[in-house]
């Protein structure tokens, strides 16, 4: 059976693989110690440009080693999640209300805004003993951010989220991109792919009409990934050359001593310093009001 023959449906637009040309199928591989040697067959729908992982996964077996749950709270992570953590201040967040991270991994977000002064901050992932118990409360914000593109129907998901918000409070949804994604070339995108872990990979315009679709007030937008900023080696462009440079092996780029790989690879300095101003991908973000409550708050916009 070819791959065009494959029973399929996109879980977006409920389009049908088999309706596709072959083109729009390709094979990736993995960017972790355990699956890089191993490639994913991937479908890119033509009607929404969602990209969907074909290979049915045990998310509790995949999610049993899983490297970012051994990330740090260092100088990059806190240069990112300052930038994070300034998008949802930009939107009324404040240190008294109450937060909530989705996929949470080992909670360094929750760390970070602890230190920040954030009194009431939860987190959940199911995947993670300390945090596995779905919230049997209310939230002022639900964080869900590099998530949405982890499971098998976004839709669904979404509505999840929104459930645990209260009445006037906000959601933020943030992920990668799945527009500019050729797939005869996937070998440029093996960190965007992130297989087998992104399961539906958007893209913007989808992200917005699935946050128009749930009835939210669209408070603020962004393009670009929280992850770029100005601050040296905290931009998404050195992110995914040094990801490259160690032959895109998520382990080994979390394993400190991997720092040593930017003093043999003088690109590598270039991309820390002033990858910012060379973007190489994109991860559209979305804040998002529930209705109801007395908070008003101007719509914003960003690049």
């Amino acid at each position: 059976m070819g791959r065009h023959d494959i029973a399929a449906t996109c879980r977006i637009c409920g389009h049908g693989a088999r309706e596709d040309a072959p083109s729009a199928f390709g094979d990736v591989r993995g960017n972790t110690a355990r699956f890089k040697e191993r490639t994913f067959p991937l479908w890119k729908c033509s009607r929404c440009d969602s990209i969907h992982s074909l290979e049915a996964v045990d998310y509790r077996d995949i999610y049993s080693d899983y490297p970012l749950n051994r990330r740090r709270l260092d100088v990059f992570a806190r240069g990112t999640l300052r930038r994070l953590l300034a998008r949802l201040e930009h939107a009324g967040v404040s240190r008294t209300d109450a937060v909530l991270d989705v996929g949470s991994g080992n909670g360094i977000f929750i760390q970070y805004l602890e230190e920040r002064g954030y009194v009431d901050v939860t987190g959940f992932d199911p995947y993670v003993e300390a945090y596995a118990a779905w919230p049997a409360r209310t939230f002022d914000c639900v964080v869900a951010n590099d998530v949405i593109e982890h499971v098998d129907d976004p839709r669904a998901e979404l509505a999840r989220w929104l459930s645990l918000v209260r009445a006037g409070g906000i959601l933020y949804i943030g992920t990668a991109d799945a527009g500019p994604v050729e797939m005869d070339d996937l070998e440029p995108h093996v960190m965007r792919m992130h297989q087998p872990f992104h399961r539906v990979t958007i893209t913007e315009p989808t992200l917005h009409r699935l946050a128009a679709e749930s009835g939210t007030e669209l408070v603020a937008s962004y393009r670009r990934s929280y992850m770029d900023t100005l601050r040296p080696f905290s931009n998404y462009r050195f992110l995914d050359e040094f990801n490259r440079a160690l032959g895109h092996d998520m382990d080994r780029a979390l394993d400190p001593a991997a720092g040593s790989i930017v003093a043999r690879k003088p690109a590598l300095l270039f991309y820390a310093l002033f990858g910012y101003f060379l973007p190489v991908a994109f991860e559209p973000a979305v804040v998002l009001r529930k209705p109801g409550g007395t908070v008003d708050v101007d719509r914003r916009s960003a690049p």
